[in-house]
């Protein structure tokens, strides 16, 4: 079976991490895989070098022109499947299918939210997903959230978590190191993943509850175009103002970061809003404990057994739910790290992930 994969470019993000992996374990299962980009960033592409999966790049300045070259590659490709990540690569998938085709066209939405189904761009892009043969969300909320507003897709949504691969870990994990309970937060600095909430949380705490924590925010500190540092800049002077440096730090971001979690107690998320929040996959394939507020699929993610939900996304919950955090035991903290553990793999194994894209394709 010939399968292409189509998305803007090979960068760093999560998306073209995940469709990577996926291609790769597809090439395993002796898949013909290839990838067509038009955009030249390229920290992916060793990985699929190596994995023997071409990369085709068609660039051009003059975006319809591009869009008809991308239209008459894949229809000329003679392709079984052509898979699709992110807005305008799904827009160009079901472009290239208008007219007929024999191929099958399956787009995977990667991060909606309400705002995704009223921006004008985004309606235009949605209405060309009726050219799709499947349109794969990777939450249930992004699910729900399609069939609400696009009901007339409802059969053609499907559910894929996805898969989390982990290696590399060499890091010592100490409970309660320093007679702390530890908790790290992997979260670039802007409005919507809440630093301000979070450090207005330990203000509310007592001197005696703030002391027992040493928390760590890693993350990228100019996220916004617009209004660059201005977030990161807020949370650290409310750091100072409160005089909590020796409660949370306020790092950059790290390409360590699953060693960090490992070292921890606990992973913490407080976002406002959220696709599929990675970083707890993540942590419960570690297997850490974590606490979270109510964005996407947190009641799949998280239970009594291995975690804390925040109820609402106020400082004064947050603060409640590590109030929570200082009443488990360590025999409970590991305890509950190895429920996450076992959950993670009910919901995000490469085998169980790879089977589901397999099995979809198959039937396809």
């Amino acid at each position: 079976m010939k399968i292409l994969f189509l998305i803007d470019n090979l960068g760093s993000g999560g998306a073209q991490r995940q469709m990577t992996t996926i291609a790769c374990l597809l090439k395993n299962r002796a898949y013909d895989v290839s990838f067509l980009v038009y955009s030249e960033e390229n920290f992916f592409r060793k990985c699929l070098v190596d994995n023997n999966i071409q990369v085709v790049t068609i660039s051009s300045k003059n975006v319809i022109g591009r869009m008809f070259r991308i239209r008459k590659f894949i229809r000329n490709g003679n392709y079984d499947v052509v898979i699709s990540f992110m807005d305008v690569p799904n827009f160009l998938n079901c472009f290239a299918a208008i007219g007929g085709h024999r191929w099958k066209v399956i787009t995977s939405e990667r991060s909606a939210k309400q705002s995704t189904f009223k921006n004008r761009k985004n309606k235009v892009f949605n209405w060309f997903q009726r050219f799709s043969d499947v349109i794969i969300c990777n939450s249930l909320s992004s699910h729900n959230l399609w069939r609400l507003n696009y009901s007339c897709f409802e059969e053609k949504l499907k559910v894929i978590y996805n898969t989390v691969r982990i290696s590399n870990l060499t890091s010592p994990y100490t409970p309660l190191n320093n007679g702390k309970i530890n908790i790290v937060i992997a979260a670039s600095y802007q409005g919507l993943k809440n630093p301000v909430g979070v450090v207005k949380a330990l203000s509310l705490l007592s001197d005696e509850e703030r002391n027992r924590f040493k928390i760590d925010w890693y993350g990228r500190k100019d996220v916004d175009l617009i209004a660059g540092t201005r977030v990161y800049e807020e949370s650290l002077k409310l750091v100072q103002n409160n005089c909590l440096e020796g409660i949370i730090q306020l790092h950059g971001p790290t390409k360590d970061i699953h060693n960090r979690m490992l070292e921890a107690d606990f992973v913490g998320l407080f976002s406002t809003v959220e696709g599929l929040p990675n970083v707890i996959c993540e942590a419960m394939t570690i297997g850490k404990p974590v606490v979270m507020t109510k964005v996407s699929d947190y009641n799949v993610f998280v239970d009594d057994k291995n975690g804390v939900i925040c109820d609402k996304i106020t400082p004064d919950s947050i603060a409640e739910a590590l109030r929570q955090v200082l009443r488990y035991s360590l025999e409970e903290i590991i305890t509950m790290g190895t429920h996450s553990h076992e959950k993670s793999k009910k919901l995000f194994d490469s085998e169980l992930i790879i089977n589901q894209w397999i099995q979809l394709i198959t039937n396809l």
